[in-house]
């Protein structure tokens, strides 16, 4: 700061203003976590009628919403595909090793079939 012609020049950029005006917010939003902690351990929870910052000035905070019952049900049918795909599979490997068919179809015919479908040929192609 430079005084000239009684005036007070402050040559301050914005970058600065903002990195000041940043950590007063941070000191501002501590000092409110650190007065609602001490709230808390002095009434034993949350005071009543205060949702935010003292006097109200914040809005309401919103609880975290819970896991949707959407998740449980898609959970459970990955575990049925997954557990179909698994009898599937290792009822293939015992039909191959013990030479079993049904219906006239063994591991050998199966095999086939997936293999003459032209993405999968493809992609076994692909390794050797």
């Amino acid at each position: 700061m430079s005084k000239t012609n009684g005036k007070i020049n402050t040559r301050v950029n914005a970058a600065k203003k903002l990195e000041l005006i940043k950590a007063i917010r941070m000191q501002n939003q501590y000092n409110r976590q650190l007065f609602r902690h001490r709230e808390g351990i002095l009434y034993s929870g949350p005071a009543q009628g205060h949702y935010g910052e003292l006097y109200s000035l914040e809005e309401p905070q919103n609880p975290a919403p819970a896991v949707p019952e959407d998740n449980k049900s898609t959970m459970s049918g990955f575990r049925l595909r997954f557990m179909i795909a698994l009898i599937l599979l290792l009822s293939f490997v015992l039909c191959d090793a013990n030479n079993i068919s049904y219906g006239g179809e063994n591991a050998d015919t199966i095999f086939e079939r997936i293999t003459s479908s032209p993405d999968v040929g493809e992609l076994l192609d692909m390794f050797p």
